[in-house]
This record gives C-alpha cells, sequence and structure tokens, in this order.
C-alpha cells in the first residue's frame, strides 16, 4: 500500500509542527515587556522584565528589633525577579565585606540554599558580592548585592525550575542597575 500525501498536506503538517514548538517554548521566545524602575526618591534606577510590584515589609533582626525591606518584585513565568533595599544604620561599624557577607548569609538561609559561586565586584564605585546558590524546592537563585554608604541593595533572580532564569534576562537586569546620586 503506497501512502500518497499531497503538497498541501506537507504544508499544514509543517505549520503544526513550528505551532508545537512555539507553544512548547512561549515564555523563552517571547520578547519581554522591560521596564525601567526609578526609585521614588530618585536614588536608584533598574531595568525590570515586566510591571512591578513594590511591597513594604518589616523583618525581625537576629538581634533583635526590625528592618524595613522595601521590594519591587516582577513574576515571569516561573522566575522570580526583585530588588530589596534596606537602610543599615550600623553598616559603617563593619567592613563592607562583612555586611555584604552578612547579608549572603542571611539570603541563603531565607531560602535554605547552598552557594555555588560567589565574585566580588564593584558597582559604580561602590562594592558588591555576587552569586549564585542552590535553593529549596530545587530552585536556582542569582544575586547581586551592592552597598552604597548605609543602604544595601539585593537585586535577584529566582527560577523556581532548577534552571537558570533566563540568564540574558538576569543579566541585563543586574547590569541596568544603578545607583543615583541625590
Amino acid at each position: 500500500m503506497k501512502l500518497k500525501v499531497s503538497g498541501s498536506q506537507i504544508v499544514i503538517i509543517v505549520v503544526a509542527a513550528i505551532g508545537s514548538v512555539l507553544i512548547a517554548h512561549y515564555e523563552e521566545l517571547l520578547p519581554r515587556h522591560w521596564q525601567t524602575y526609578m526609585a521614588p526618591d530618585g536614588t536608584f534606577s533598574l531595568d525590570l522584565p515586566g510591571k512591578p510590584t513594590i511591597e513594604t515589609n518589616q523583618a525581625p533582626l537576629e538581634s533583635g528589633g526590625t528592618i524595613t525591606l522595601h521590594s519591587i518584585n516582577v513574576a515571569v513565568g516561573s522566575s522570580a525577579y526583585t530588588c530589596t533595599y534596606v537602610e543599615l544604620e550600623n553598616a559603617s561599624q563593619k567592613s563592607p565585606d562583612q555586611v555584604l557577607e552578612s547579608a549572603r548569609d542571611g539570603s541563603l538561609r531565607n531560602v535554605q540554599g547552598t552557594l555555588i559561586t560567589q565574585n566580588q565586584l564593584t558597582v559604580q564605585g561602590f562594592p558588591g558580592l555576587q552569586f549564585q546558590a542552590n535553593a529549596r524546592g530545587n530552585s536556582l537563585m542569582d544575586s547581586r548585592m551592592v552597598l552604597a554608604g548605609n543602604r544595601l541593595y539585593m537585586i535577584m533572580a529566582v527560577a523556581a525550575d532548577g534552571q537558570n532564569a533566563q540568564p540574558k534576562t538576569v543579566e541585563r537586569m543586574f547590569d541596568s542597575f544603578k545607583v543615583n546620586s541625590k
């Protein structure tokens, strides 16, 4: 028995196959709608891969008391992109490395994370620390922390599926962060 396939049937099969690939990889192929977030006080800006939501929360300190966390958040598929900043009243009592390492350790504790890689860096003359960690629930966290005076910025991307949260998206977000002079 000979199967005969017409040219129009081949076109339909090819279009269906391409459509299936596009649907399966929708999140990766869809261009992001980048937005620049400018802090209300003008102290920093950051490009994010979507419209952010803003939160302000109180968090307990290990030494007692609380600290105010300001967070700018965007969720895209199974990934979350965040910039959180805090004012550290006692930052000048420690070295920048101690402040950054303490913040890293706190972040790792909060996500039950295991450090994979870490690099010290400088962002616009300010000390920084960038690291990647495995986190609870098979998540992968990329984080860049920058200490500008008494303000600590924590820029993070977390992918819930254990894959990178789109490395080019993370790189663009990290590289877009700017501390602005008042």
